[in-house]
C-alpha cells in the first residue's frame, strides 16, 4: 500500500504517518504547505529519515486541496495512492478513536463525569463521543476559531462513521485564535503548569486544553466531587518549532493569570 496526506511543516499527523510507514513498510507521501527553499524543520527531517517523500504546495495550491479540480489532479498524478485527509480525520479515525474507551477498562476511569479533549480536525473528539458512556459529558476545546462550524464538523464525522449522535457533549470556547497563535498569558500558564505538574504540554493543543479546563474549574462549572478526565493528544514534537517563542512570550507576561 501507498498512502499520501497533507499538513504543514510541523504537522503531527504527517510525523506520525511517516513513522508508521517506516515501521510497517508502507510508502508515504506528504503534501506540505510551504516552500521547498525554506529552512527544513525537524519534523520534515524526521519524516524524510523515515522514508516519507515530501512535495511542497504553495499556500494557494494548498487552499484548493478539497476542491474537485485538485482531487482530479491528485488522482491523475497519484492514481494508486490511498488518500488520508489532513489531520487524519475520517470515518476510520472515528471508529479507531472510539476504542480509546477500551483502554480505560480496569483503570477506575471507565465512566468519569466529564472528559475534555482538544478539537483540531475533529476525529479524536468525534471518536470519544461515539464511544462515550451515557453518564459522561464531553467538552471539546477548539484550537481554532470555528464558531458553529466546529459542531458541524464533529456531527459530519459521526455521520460518516455511521454512528448516531449520543448527545451529552458540547464545545467550550477559549478564543485562542489559531494553531500557531500563542498569547503571552497562555505561554506563561503553560510553563507554570509544567513546572508545578511535571506534565509536558504543547502550545497548539494541550496547553489550550489545560487552560480551558482551568477556566471551567475557576468558573465553578464542575460540581464538587466530579472526576474530569483530560485527554493528552500529544503534539510535543511540534513544540520544537515554538520553544523560543514560548520562552519569550512567557517572559513578557505581566500580571495575574486569568486562565
Amino acid at each position: 500500500p501507498r498512502v499520501l496526506s497533507f499538513g504543514g511543516v510541523w504537522s503531527n499527523h504527517l510525523h506520525a504517518l511517516a513513522f508508521l510507514g517506516q515501521r510497517f513498510g508502507i510508502a508515504t507521501l506528504g503534501l506540505v504547505r510551504g516552500d521547498g527553499g525554506q529552512q527544513p524543520t525537524a519534523m520534515l527531517a524526521d519524516a524524510r529519515r523515515w522514508g516519507m517523500e515530501i512535495q511542497f504546495l504553495s499556500r494557494e495550491q494548498y487552499a484548493l486541496r478539497a476542491t474537485p479540480g485538485f482531487e482530479r489532479w491528485l488522482g491523475q498524478r497519484y492514481p494508486d495512492w490511498e488518500w488520508v485527509p489532513e489531520g487524519g480525520s475520517n470515518r476510520q479515525a472515528v471508529l479507531g478513536c472510539r476504542r480509546i474507551w477500551n483502554l480505560l477498562q480496569g483503570s477506575g476511569w471507565e465512566q468519569p463525569e466529564y472528559l475534555m479533549c482538544a478539537l483540531g480536525t475533529g476525529g479524536t473528539l468525534a471518536g470519544l463521543i461515539a464511544g462515550k458512556p451515557e453518564r459522561t459529558r464531553i467538552l471539546g476545546v477548539p484550537v481554532l476559531k470555528l464558531g458553529a462550524g466546529g459542531e458541524r464538523q464533529v456531527r459530519t464525522l459521526l455521520l460518516q462513521a455511521g454512528v448516531g449522535d449520543p448527545g451529552g457533549w458540547a464545545l467550550v470556547s477559549g478564543d485562542y485564535g489559531g494553531y500557531a497563535r500563542l498569547s503571552a498569558e497562555l505561554a506563561a500558564f503553560m510553563l507554570r503548569m509544567e513546572s508545578g505538574g511535571q506534565l509536558p504540554l504543547d502550545p497548539v493543543y494541550t496547553a489550550k486544553l489545560m487552560a480551558s479546563f482551568h477556566r471551567q474549574l475557576l468558573a465553578g462549572y464542575f460540581p464538587p466531587g466530579s472526576r474530569v478526565l483530560l485527554v493528552h493528544t500529544g503534539g510535543l514534537q511540534g513544540r520544537r518549532g515554538m520553544q523560543q517563542r514560548i520562552t519569550q512570550r512567557a517572559a513578557a507576561f505581566v500580571g495575574p493569570l486569568s486562565i
